[in-house]
């Protein structure tokens, strides 16, 4: 019995503990589903607001989603948009050349504009030296890899050795147009229109009032659609209307300066146009200044047509070290001039130890010289001359905007009023 009732005693024991055990695991399994329950309610009010969503704030939302989508399709994929962006770049880079040439001539010892124009060019085509060693090297590396990894497929590109095997594309028409005119000549050209209107308006500002020689410079933006138009090409009404809105704005900008008058360029071009001023009938500055004009047109023009035919660096490259051959005979003509008279070529240039003027004049010839060439012959690929030229009149509110910030100048009603009738032209020329 004793021994019965320990076994009974322990059966009781067990019977006691497995009892628990039990009642455990059915604690764990209830607090399992109720877990279980927790997150599914919790994904069915998810649901329940998405579903309690009204449709009009789903258009709403569809709507901004489209938009903002479609604004960034269009920018990341229209060769002709990121053209217009660029150059739009390009006239940021003008704007800040205006400031940095007055403040250069506003310096104690300010180089004569022959010395000025000169060293910046020279400074310009050492700019194109490091970029040209850079992307010959890249492109020596990229010809090597193609030859290592086209060694082995000799017969399978061998038909495209044979005479007529290819097939003839527009690249390939470009590319014999190019062939048949030599690269440095389109160079050549691109430099005596430029040489010319910066040539053509400083010797007219000797003659013409500085506010006239403002506005008659900025007529190029009507000029540039004349001349494509004489050449065949077709101009859209609303480009036609941003340049008669530019034309506008340019007037208000260039009369402002008589109000307010602006730092001049040199002493030299300062006193004429003083005594210019007296005078109101037109005169052979104003017809410079025309034909100056005229000349930055057709630079602007025939860039559009040159610009795919050729290589940005090698075109703009070769015209810069032209250019600076130009301005050289201008330098040398100018020393030669000074010596005779008996000065000295100190004269030209009393302040040449400035290391801030040396710093504006680098910025000038990077920036807004080689920098912006390639650029602009790169958005021009894109971007048709009438358009290029509106667009790259903004240069006067980037100029002003610029002339706050480091110079403290104010801009006059006028000015702003004219800015805002050229950011309007340019969006109405932009227009498809």
């Amino acid at each position: 019995m004793a021994f019965n009732s320990h076994r009974l005693g322990h059966y009781s024991t067990f019977q006691h503990v497995s009892g628990k055990q039990h009642q455990n695991q059915q604690q764990k399994r209830q607090r399992k589903q109720t877990f279980i329950n927790a997150e599914k309610r919790s994904n069915t009010q998810d649901k329940v607001i998405e579903i309690t969503s009204t449709p009009k704030q789903i258009e709403t939302k569809n709507i901004i989603i489209s938009k903002l989508s479609s604004i960034t399709h269009t920018i990341t994929s229209s060769t002709k948009a990121q053209g217009r962006a660029i150059l739009l770049i390009v006239s940021f880079l003008y704007g800040t050349l205006n400031v940095t040439l007055r403040a250069i001539y506003a310096s104690d010892g300010a180089p004569a504009a022959s010395v000025l124009s000169f060293v910046r060019q020279c400074l310009s085509v050492l700019t194109f030296i490091p970029i040209i060693v850079s992307v010959n090297r890249n492109n020596e590396a990229g010809e090597g890899k193609e030859r290592v990894e086209s060694s082995g497929n000799f017969f399978e590109d061998s038909d495209d050795m044979w005479p007529g095997s290819q097939e003839v594309s527009s690249t390939d028409v470009e590319e014999d147009e190019s062939k048949k005119r030599p690269m440095w000549l389109a160079a050549a050209e691109l430099a005596f229109w430029n040489f010319g209107a910066q040539g053509l308006i400083n010797a007219g500002l000797l003659f013409s009032p500085a506010a006239r020689a403002s506005f008659l410079t900025q007529t190029s933006v009507v000029l540039t659609p004349l001349i494509s138009a004489v050449a065949g090409e077709t101009i859209q009404s609303s480009v036609w209307g941003g340049c008669a809105l530019a034309l506008v704005g340019l007037f208000l900008i260039s009369t402002s300066s008589v109000d307010n008058p602006a730092i001049v360029d040199t002493s030299v071009e300062s006193g004429m146009s003083n005594i210019a001023a007296t005078t109101s009938s037109f005169n052979q500055g104003d017809a410079m200044i025309l034909l100056g004009a005229l000349s930055w047109s057709a630079y602007i023009f025939r860039t559009s047509q040159i610009a795919k035919k050729y290589s940005e660096l090698d075109l703009q490259f070769t015209k810069t070290a032209i250019l600076a051959g130009m301005y050289a005979g201008w330098f040398l003509s100018t020393a030669a001039s000074t010596l005779t008279s008996g000065g000295t070529l100190l004269q030209l240039w009393p302040g040449f130890q400035s290391i801030p003027v040396w710093i504006l004049l680098a910025y000038s010839a990077v920036g807004p010289g080689a920098v912006a060439d390639l650029l602009q012959q790169q958005g021009q690929k894109e971007v048709s001359a009438s358009e290029s030229n509106i667009i790259l009149t903004t240069e006067s509110i980037f100029a002003a905007v610029c002339a706050f910030t480091l110079l403290g100048e104010v801009s006059s009603i006028k000015e702003v009023i004219g800015g805002l009738f050229i950011v309007v032209a340019a969006m109405m020329a932009s227009k498809q």
